[in-house]
């Protein structure tokens, strides 16, 4: 933990102000100490570098969050990879419509304060750390935490803590920028989540959320269907599982043909011609295999997919919701086959 991260801190019980302890640190880091809330008495530990305010004690949501510090111990070296972070780094570009670097970069030039609320191993973060005007404050409730830390840890502009997104460390009205990346579906309620991260925003700030998209009736049959069953699994049963979804899709991906299929309605089906494991994985069922053939990196996304307590998939109309609700205006909204992404949208003013 930077030093100076404590001036930014406020307590996630009752917003109050923090004081800290320092046991153990190293040059500017805090290695060990204690967070104390002045006004509720609070306490909070700093273990290995990383201030832990996580609080809840919901069984489904520390459910949910094993399922990814069990995932990320073990394939956290893979998602390090350079060629992972570039081909992540391209697919947001696109995904939430900046397309190149430099428009990114642009677009991040007023943005002072970032809160990176689901870092997970902590690529995104280095991702929004371009600007060194900037701090990125980068959030995840699992054990991730720690392996964004050791990897990012030296980036000046980046504070990594273990927090919850829905009970953050931080005062209302603290950011220019928020940023949710496929973590949203993965709380115990996506709107109220998404509601909650908007108080944090400054007047006339930016949050950019992507969140699951509602598949065809089949596959959201098949997905219920088998999730009541592996969210019940042993960790070791689940990762079973996912392997054999991960090699079905590497068989699927062999096949490497094209069908051309006609419009059905009923069943969510476009009219079009599809890779044959795309047309199974879109319509019918979770198999993932990535382009590049890495095992472990298919195994996690199935994981990640099959195990977690929490994975909520919703409408465009729903979204749109959410942003009227909280009287935010979008700007740019696109509905692809994974999910629904909403990025530069602004308050109203």
């Amino acid at each position: 933990m930077k030093k100076n991260l404590i001036e930014f801190l406020a307590c996630p019980v009752c917003a109050g102000n923090i004081i800290v302890d320092v046991k153990e640190f190293s040059e500017l880091e805090i290695i060990k100490g204690t967070l104390s809330c002045v006004d509720c008495k609070n306490k909070f530990p700093i273990k290995h570098g990383v201030p832990r305010f996580v609080v809840e004690k919901n069984n489904d949501f520390i459910k949910t969050e094993a399922a990814f510090s069990t995932k990320w111990k073990k394939y956290h070296k893979s998602y390090h990879d350079k060629k992972w972070y570039d081909f992540q780094k391209k697919w947001f570009l696109d995904r939430f419509g900046w397309k190149t670097d430099t428009r990114f970069k642009n677009f991040l030039r007023n943005k002072y304060r970032i809160l990176d609320a689901g870092t997970g191993i902590g690529n995104s973060a280095k991702l929004l750390s371009s600007n060194k005007d900037t701090l990125v404050f980068a959030i995840d409730a699992s054990d991730s935490i720690d392996f964004a830390y050791k990897k990012y840890g030296s980036l000046q502009n980046v504070h990594f803590l273990q927090a919850d997104l829905r009970q953050l460390p931080f005062k209302k009205k603290f950011f220019d920028y928020i940023q949710s990346d496929q973590v949203l579906h993965h709380t115990i309620n996506t709107e109220t989540s998404f509601k909650y991260l908007t108080k944090f925003l400054k007047r006339g700030g930016v949050i950019s959320i992507y969140v699951y998209n509602k598949k065809s009736p089949l596959r959201e049959f098949a997905d219920d269907y088998i999730r009541s069953r592996t969210t019940q699994m042993s960790v070791r049963d689940c990762l079973e599982f996912s392997r054999s979804m991960a090699l079905l899709g590497k068989s699927l991906v062999k096949i490497k043909k094209n069908i051309t299929v006609p419009n059905i309605p009923l069943l969510g089906i476009k009219a079009g011609k599809y890779d044959v494991q795309r047309f199974i994985y879109w319509h019918f069922l979770k198999c993932f295999w990535t382009d590049d053939d890495d095992y472990d990196r298919s195994v996690g996304v199935n994981f990640d997919w099959y195990f977690p307590k929490f994975a909520y998939r919703h409408t465009v109309d729903e979204v749109k919701k959410w942003y009227d609700d909280t009287k935010l205006k979008i700007i740019n909204l696109k509905e692809v086959e994974s999910g629904i992404r909403v990025t530069r949208s602004e308050e109203h003013t």
